[in-house]
């Protein structure tokens, strides 16, 4: 996991310590207290054993670069494009897994370009192109290190140009009608298909929208845009069924069918769709029968 680094002249300036992404499986933990979390100690243990090897192959001011695929304690995730790593949010890796000496942690899996506990040798680059309509705000970029010996001088942001713009019409969920109109609103642009903007909808809704889809749709037939996400919010209410109250084997199914209908879509669910749950659950309880 050690890759030399050489300068113009050809001779070896750094050392990059490229450790891949670590699963739980990869880590060993043996003679870990009880006290202690096996993910993180078993990472920092990686990270020592690999500084501790680039060490013994480092001559005069050659620098160390860690790498890694990781999740940090306070990183910043994109809603919807991420996970947490490594057991979750609770085994979220500390700064101090890298040691003083390391002249510059590169990081990848945030996409978010941000310092981690702000310091400026631990950086996520970010990803350099927006991958979910959630990075629509996001300042994408490439990161310039520059190294002066073993010590990191600067860091420079290049920010990438986005050929392909985000839009969410309107900004803020609302309602059917003023959807509509925003979206009509729209002023013509003679871009290319591949040009267009992606566009998110985000829709306030009381129930589900028969034909929800296609109305957006019908509006945005003359628009240079691309339609790749409609976003339902649906209003808030205090009806409730009393179900969280219920052991489950005390519950009818059509309790449950109900309690998570409310719960989605603030509303009964229709004579359709109670009189195809009913049918369906007369053959489940047949077949059982058979």
């Amino acid at each position: 996991m050690m890759v030399p680094i050489t300068d113009n002249s050809g001779e070896t300036a750094a050392w990059i310590l490229a450790v891949p992404f670590l699963r739980s499986g990869d880590l060993r933990t043996e003679g870990l207290g009880e006290e202690d979390d096996r993910l993180i100690e078993g990472v920092r243990q990686v990270y020592q054993q690999t500084e501790q090897a680039a060490r013994a192959k480092c001559k005069g001011m050659q620098a160390l670069i860690a790498m890694g695929h990781v999740y940090m304690a306070s990183g910043e995730l994109s809603e919807m494009s991420e996970r947490r790593i490594l057991g979750g949010n609770q085994h979220a890796l500390p700064a101090d897994i890298f040691s003083d000496d390391v002249a510059y942690v590169a990081l990848g899996h945030l996409h978010l370009a941000q310092q981690v506990a702000k310091q400026t040798r631990i950086r996520y680059c970010g990803s350099p192109l927006p991958l979910s309509l959630s990075e629509r705000h996001y300042r994408h970029q490439v990161l310039a290190v520059t190294l002066e010996g073993n010590q990191l001088q600067s860091v420079t942001p290049h920010i990438v140009p986005r050929a392909v713009d985000l839009w969410r019409v309107p900004e803020k969920a609302s309602p059917l009608d003023t959807v509509l109109a925003s979206l009509a609103a729209l002023a013509p642009q003679d871009l290319p298909l591949a040009q267009q903007p992606l566009l998110d909808v985000p829709v306030l809704l009381d129930k589900p929208q028969p034909m929800l889809r296609e109305k957006i749709l019908a509006v945005l037939e003359d628009k240079p845009v691309r339609l790749a996400k409609i976003t339902p919010h649906y209003r808030e209410t205090s009806q409730g069924t009393g179900f969280r109250q219920q052991h489950l084997s005390d519950v009818e199914p059509f309790q449950v069918l109900r309690h998570g209908w409310q719960q989605k879509y603030q509303g009964e669910p229709d004579e359709a769709l109670s009189a195809t749950f009913s049918h369906l659950l007369e053959q489940l309880e047949q077949d059982e029968d058979q």
